[in-house]
């Protein structure tokens, strides 16, 4: 599947849910207002140029959910080093690929190395969540499309970090569903879940 891919022990948890829907502080860090309309949690691309939005808060503690409604061609998600700052026109990776981890829409994510592919594509109408828990050891970044929770994780995760998102086209659009804290995780992390860790070169098995 992937290397390095280490298989994690299946953790059941028990407990309510608790989620704030919208974090008071959330505050999208747009560098292309020209290209970029923001209304409430909706953000749509008005041009054709690259638009990585990134999202305060920073997240170093808890077990924060940030779920987004993929209005229309959303082009990836991910989580960036909280160093990792965009100017206009910029893709993800400007940011260097060993302080970012990306969630493309077929499906692949990638670190430092090769795309890796095992995750489920996200299509114009779906909901992309992403589980991020800085309480358990490792740190971990868990994925989950239309509810279901996909294969591959990211483990061992830097000390502080930022959600993103990416537009790239005319009318492409997104709007925030849920940025808030659990209680308990939902993610399973199950026989077919496998951990990729952040900081080490990713290599696809053909």
């Amino acid at each position: 599947l992937a290397y390095p891919c280490t298989q994690q022990k299946d953790h059941s948890f028990e407990g309510p849910l608790s989620v704030s829907h919208i974090v008071a502080d959330v505050n999208p860090l747009v560098n292309q207002l020209d290209s970029v309309k923001v209304e409430d949690e909706t953000f749509t691309c008005t041009l054709d140029k690259a638009s990585s939005i990134l999202f305060d808060p920073v997240i170093s503690k808890g077990i924060t959910r940030f779920e987004v409604l993929n209005v229309r061609k959303l082009q990836a998600v991910g989580i960036a080093d909280v160093s990792v700052k965009y100017k206009t026109e910029q893709s993800p990776e400007s940011g260097g690929w060993d302080k970012l981890v990306e969630y493309y829409w077929m499906g692949d994510i990638k670190h430092v190395g090769d795309w890796i592919t095992s995750n489920v594509e996200f299509k114009t109408g779906d909901r992309v969540t992403m589980e991020l828990n800085m309480e358990t050891i490792p740190r971990s970044l868990t994925f989950f499309v239309n509810f279901v929770e996909q294969p591959l994780y990211i483990v061992n995760l830097p000390a502080a970090v930022r959600f993103w998102a990416y537009l790239l086209s005319k009318e492409e659009c997104f709007r925030i569903i849920d940025f808030g804290r659990l209680l308990v995780p939902r993610a399973r992390h199950g026989k077919t879940s496998c951990a990729l860790d952040w900081g080490k070169r990713w290599k696809k098995k053909y």
